[in-house]
């Protein structure tokens, strides 16, 4: 079993939902920015970050 680890900067209270959506979106492969609260644009875009070091990491796993 492998971990992965990575470092997630303080999120901002109340932008948990839109920090997990961006995460989402790379993963999924899909946009799910609409009906983001004002404001949640930059957590939304962090996760996306964190999401695509994440699926690097899980694609490294993958054998071939």
């Amino acid at each position: 079993m492998t971990t992965i680890q990575l470092k997630i900067e303080e999120i901002p209270h109340g932008h948990g939902a839109s920090f997990k959506k961006g995460i989402a979106s790379i993963l999924a492969n899909s946009d799910l920015s609409e009906n983001l609260p004002n404001g949640h644009d930059h957590s939304y875009e962090r996760g996306q970050q964190i999401g695509k070091e994440l699926k690097a990491e899980i694609a490294k796993l993958v054998k071939d």
